[in-house]
């Protein structure tokens, strides 16, 4: 794919040097006349780009309504009462290596 890319890039080069050459002057005037609308349709569809963009972030700003109750991972149902430090070391789990 690169190789299409670079035979149509030195074509394009060439055939710019050739109207440019046959053209004079005229061709300067043409070349700003595509570049100007070049300007303007890449304008164009960098505003949409953005819009779609405000609106997709404007949509994730909103929390959800549910009202969802976290519970401890570790219930303690004996009369043993553990300390910060333990009850921290309980809830990140069996896997933990201490």
């Amino acid at each position: 794919m690169f190789k299409k890319k670079e035979k149509l890039n030195q074509q394009l080069c060439r055939i710019h040097l050739q109207v440019a050459q046959e053209w004079g002057n005229v061709w300067n005037t043409i070349l700003t006349s595509i570049q100007d609308t070049l300007n303007r349709e890449t304008e164009k569809k960098c505003k949409t780009i953005d819009e779609k963009i405000n609106k997709l972030v404007r949509a994730q700003v909103k929390k959800p309504n549910n009202n969802t109750e976290l519970y401890l991972r570790v219930v303690n149902k004996t009369n043993i009462t553990f300390s910060d430090e333990e009850l921290t070391l309980l809830i990140k789990g069996q896997k933990y290596i201490i």
